[in-house]
């Protein structure tokens, strides 16, 4: 029943963000009672960064189709439309391949030495942080010191992109919030 529904929901969303020249990321339902929520974050085919207005859009025009439907039984919802931000969370195997080549967090449910028993580093870590060098049809692979590190999709608990802060305008960055030392000028 609930896959239905959340099919019938994402098929409405579809509809809806295509119409606004955008893409579905993800979709959840989540809470019970009075204080479910219907997230759907969205994104652009082209590259471009999504904006308020389109979220605005998409949540209107859903929101239609979702009352003038009855689409979600039960009552009262809330539903939130916006951007899967730059650290966004990687489930489908379509996230992974558009983040080939960026910095990834992961955790996994078994220690990582079971899918990769040739690194002993590994040793029982069950997390990792490196760039994601390919998708493969049962995993992926992540660098990770001297050789990638393998990982099954079905072994994922939780993965996301990690952001990570360049130098501004040929600068050298400053670490850890502290004013640079020197003299000023007032």
């Amino acid at each position: 029943m609930q896959n239905e529904l959340i099919n019938r929901i994402r098929q409405m969303a579809d509809e809806v963000a295509m119409r606004e020249g955008c893409t579905i990321y993800d979709l959840e339902f989540t809470g019970g009672g009075n204080g479910r929520v219907l997230r759907l974050y969205i994104d652009k085919a082209d590259g471009q960064n999504v904006s308020i207005e389109d979220c605005a859009n998409v949540s209107r025009g859903l929101n239609l189709m979702l009352d003038v439907d009855d689409v979600i039984p039960g009552g009262r919802y809330d539903l939130e439309v916006s951007s899967p931000g730059v650290e966004r969370v990687l489930r489908e195997e379509w996230h992974f391949e558009k983040s080939i080549g960026k910095t990834i967090s992961l955790k996994s449910f078994a220690p990582l030495i079971d899918f990769n028993p040739e690194r002993a580093d590994l040793a029982k870590a069950r997390t990792l942080q490196g760039e994601l060098k390919s998708v493969e049809t049962a995993g992926i692979r992540v660098a990770a010191g001297e050789s990638d590190v393998f990982i099954p999709f079905e072994s994922i608990t939780k993965a996301q992109v990690v952001f990570e802060f360049g130098p501004q305008n040929g600068k050298a960055q400053n670490k850890g919030g502290k004013k640079p030392k020197g003299k000023s000028r007032r």
